[in-house]
């Protein structure tokens, strides 16, 4: 899968900058902005992503076999795949940018930041040939570089053009006499700050790539027995690669995307319907909840990566035991941390949101407290498909999921009508489509090992220690946030609460020495527990 553990960091860095980006273009400027910058990244993941996968897939296999000449052959027909790809976009979504607006999403306003899709998928897409290109030939360290470059340039260069932006839409919307321009030159402005974002990091990615290339070139010329591939026989496998990785990483996002378009589509069709606040309400959705959520998420996701070799090396031994074992404690794992991180928030939603955002307020607090279950599903699903697609059931995966999401669609326009207004309809749905997801993966999995979780020890435990913590921190939420403050607030909540979380699980032997030792605090509670003979 493309979320790697090493650049958790680096996603959630580009999810924290939609924080000040809330604060500069309010909600309603967000709400304006969720859908030109979800197609981008729909587009991005799938073309994008997807190229950067088989790309390095493709060269790494070659290069490590000491087939240079077929790795550079690759990256050729990549290139040109790349610029051709590229090209076609470009003059698609800039045709097409007005239909995107107010057919697809109903949201006219939105029509002058799809303008910079186009611009910005054209980048995105020599941004992964690049990415794809460095980690392919083992220069992982410079590739790495390169994505922090390109997390921070974009961030950077969206809250820059969202300020600029800003400025301009206020001037025109004194002219016009209507604020609602503001909030879309707002998003327009952070749509073109996108782009010169990626502008950026593709000149610094091109500069390591050519400089790359030299020694690459010196691999080359010293390759032994050469055997030479036909680019006929590349070219299929690079573009099939390059489609099904994409569309896996698609399907996994999309949901957010389809729940965005579907409470545009029912909002708006009703009588009465004030575009102003169904905009600020996507913006709250899109800024605050999925922000935070999709956070939360990707730390939930982070140890996953690290146990798919382990976990695959047992298969291909034939030690289907050695391999169950290993799901179990990766599903542990995901466990231990999902479970404190979505009660905790929960609880203490009235305080997160206040502390961090303005605007609408009350719709994201409701959210977060009842929907952050999302969290959990979204990691368990994460886990056991990337464990499946490691295994070989890519084929598999895209049917399931692409399933899933036509299901919870229909679901997701039924619970429109039960939640007038609001979100929750449409997060359900979510819930439910990465739900099924995840039911029909644990089904793969106990069909072909002697799967055992240890649901009292991985589950129930933690889920009992959170809750009874969780209401504790709630009650002292309340009492000291008029009177502290939110960060203050916060701060005595969580930290005292994630001590005493795994100091509780420590005693019941939930968590091992090993892997408290890598947590926060851990080090001190391993201490203590040597000290107490726990361990």
């Amino acid at each position: 899968m493309y979320n790697r553990d090493r650049l958790v960091i680096i996603l959630i860095s580009i999810l924290l900058f939609r924080i000040p980006i809330s604060h500069i273009i309010g909600d309603n400027g967000c709400g304006y902005l969720s859908g030109p910058l979800e197609v981008f990244w729909c587009l991005a993941l799938l073309f994008g992503a997807g190229l950067t996968i088989t790309l390095r897939g493709m060269m790494h296999d070659r290069v490590r076999r000491g087939q240079y000449s077929n790795a550079a052959q690759i990256f050729n027909f990549a290139k040109k795949y790349t610029f051709i790809a590229a090209i076609v976009f470009l003059i698609i979504c800039l045709l097409s940018y007005d239909l995107l607006g107010s057919r697809l999403l109903h949201d006219t306003g939105s029509r002058i930041g799809f303008l910079f899709v186009g611009p910005a998928v054209f980048l995105a897409l020599f941004v992964n040939l690049n990415i794809g290109y460095l980690n392919g030939t083992d220069n992982n360290n410079a590739a790495l570089i390169g994505e922090i470059v390109y997390a921070v340039a974009m961030g950077l260069g969206m809250i820059l053009g969202s300020i600029i932006g800003t400025h301009s839409g206020t001037a025109i919307s004194a002219l016009l006499k209507n604020e609602e321009v503001t909030a879309m030159y707002g998003a327009m402005g952070t749509m073109a700050g996108l782009c010169a974002g990626e502008l950026l990091a593709l000149i610094v990615l091109m500069g390591m790539t050519i400089l790359y290339q030299r020694s690459f070139r010196h691999l080359m010329r010293s390759e032994a027995g050469r055997h030479t591939e036909h680019i006929s026989d590349l070219s299929g496998r690079f573009v099939l690669g390059v489609l099904s990785d994409g569309l896996q990483e698609l399907l996994l996002h999309l949901p957010v995307f389809v729940s965005i378009i579907m409470y545009r589509s029912v909002n708006m069709r009703a009588e009465g319907a004030d575009a102003a606040v169904i905009g600020s309400s996507v913006g709250a959705f899109y800024s605050k909840f999925i922000v935070i959520t999709g956070i939360l998420s990707l730390l939930g996701v982070s140890s996953v990566q690290g146990s798919l070799k382990g976990i695959a090396a047992a298969v291909n031994d034939s030690d289907t035991q050695a391999a169950a074992e290993r799901i179990s404690r990766l599903f542990a794992r995901v466990a231990y941390y999902c479970i404190p991180a979505v009660i905790f928030t929960s609880m203490l939603a009235p305080v997160i949101i206040p502390t961090i955002y303005t605007g609408r307020l009350t719709n994201a607090i409701e959210l977060l407290s009842t929907c952050t279950s999302l969290v959990f599903i979204y990691a368990l699903t994460y886990a056991f498909m990337s464990v499946l697609i490691k295994l070989g059931y890519n084929r598999e995966m895209l049917v399931v999921s692409a399933a899933a999401l036509v299901i919870s669609c229909i679901l997701g326009v039924f619970l429109m009508g039960r939640f007038e207004g609001k979100f929750t309809g449409p997060v359900i749905a979510m819930m439910v489509c990465y739900g099924l997801t995840m039911i029909v993966c644990v089904l793969i999995l106990f069909r072909n090992f002697r799967m055992r979780f240890k649901l009292l020890q991985s589950f129930v435990f933690p889920l009992v220690i959170a809750g009874v913590i969780g209401v504790l921190i709630r009650l002292l939420g309340n009492a000291m946030y008029e009177s502290a403050g939110g960060i203050i607030t916060l701060l005595v909540c969580i930290i005292p609460a994630w001590f005493i979380y795994n100091l509780a699980c420590m005693l019941l032997h939930v968590v091992s020495a090993g892997a408290l030792n890598k947590k926060f605090l851990g080090p001190m509670l391993v201490r203590i527990g040597q000290n107490l003979g726990v361990y």
